[in-house]
């Protein structure tokens, strides 16, 4: 399928409790569809590439990425089987189990994603990592997980997926970790965070794009400047009453104000 001129895309992971069926599969893209987006991310969802890929193709979208767990990943061939039927050329670790998270199971997970990253690249594919807050904590270098992963591998190998909301959980910025992996991101994730009172606490949360704390004109412009392909919506529950549906429709709207096209 053409690749839209649209850039904004949104992640099936936020509607993943509406894509466990083909017919579930259906309407929800059709709602999709409804919103304005053209672009869609394969995450979340347990139907067979063939099965998705006829949904998409009957709906008219575009799947720019998936996600995949460590399994999937570590068996490369089959990975660029799956993507060649979904006509996609990115996919991501959606999130490294536990055990590989620091120490040594990091250092086996760096060269599992370099070395599968090798195989995906003889298909015309690449693979990239999701983050979320974890990789923030500092190994025993004094470097964050995160900057090892992309330091010490090769950027033609290991790809980034940065997910703003992540990175300002974790403590860090997302316009310098967007800058950080300049040329080295096909897809950014985007969801919003806020602070809401919980009691006598304050806990952060997810919320539509915009309607949060975040800096969307300049995480927009870094990402423009460094020529990230798709903005993908992602919010992993909702907030305040509102359906999912009406979450995503919130964020692609915003968006759009904010001169995303």
């Amino acid at each position: 399928m053409k690749k839209p001129d649209s850039k904004i895309a949104v992640t099936l992971f936020n509607l993943r409790d509406f894509c466990k069926t083909p017919d579930d599969l259906d309407r929800t893209l059709e709602k999709v569809c409804q919103i304005g987006y053209q672009v869609v991310q394969v995450s979340g969802v347990p139907l067979e590439a063939e099965t998705v890929k006829k949904a998409l193709d009957k709906h008219g979208l575009f799947c720019c990425a998936t996600h995949e767990n460590l399994e999937m990943i570590s068996r490369p061939e089959k990975l660029a089987e799956r993507l060649a039927i979904l006509e996609c050329d990115f996919a991501a670790l959606g999130a490294p189990p536990p055990e590989y998270r620091t120490g040594d199971g990091f250092e086996k997970l760096k060269d599992i994603l370099q070395s599968s990253g090798e195989e995906l690249r003889k298909h015309g594919m690449k693979l990239g990592y999701h983050n979320h807050h974890f990789e923030f904590m500092h190994a025993a270098d004094g470097k964050t997980y995160l900057e090892k992963l992309y330091s010490e591998t090769d950027p033609a190998k290991l790809f980034a997926e940065i997910d703003v909301h992540w990175v300002t959980r974790g403590g860090q910025n997302p316009v310098k970790w967007i800058k950080k992996t300049a040329g080295r991101m096909p897809v950014v994730h985007f969801k919003d965070f806020a602070l809401v009172q919980d009691g006598n606490e304050f806990k952060p949360v997810f919320c539509e794009v915009g309607e949060g704390n975040l800096d969307w004109p300049e995480i927009i412009r870094a990402c423009e400047e460094t020529g990230v392909g798709f903005y993908s919506v992602e919010q992993d529950q909702p907030y305040g009453g509102k359906s999912i549906f009406e979450s995503i429709r919130i964020s692609f709207d915003n968006l759009r104000k904010l001169g995303v096209k």
